[in-house]
């Protein structure tokens, strides 16, 4: 049986798309719920995801995403 690769490739890229759409939603909704950062940096970030999507959101979840700090903290 012959597979139609065209078919294959139409998959593939259709299944990136969607898994890259997920992403780009995931990094838009979290950028918007964070209270720890001011509007003008927010405005930047989504401009810079915007704009270069690939690169904008490879340095957003690197750079600016908010890692959890678990030590305990003195006052």
């Amino acid at each position: 049986m012959l597979i139609d690769i065209s078919s294959v490739l139409l998959n593939i890229i259709v299944a990136i798309a969607l898994l890259w759409l997920v992403v780009l939603f995931i990094a838009i909704v979290t950028l918007s719920r964070r209270r720890d950062m001011a509007t003008p940096v927010k405005i930047f970030w989504a401009a810079i995801i915007f704009f270069a999507p690939v690169a904008g959101l490879i340095l957003y979840f690197v750079f600016g995403f908010r890692k959890k700090d678990h030590r305990i903290k003195r006052y």
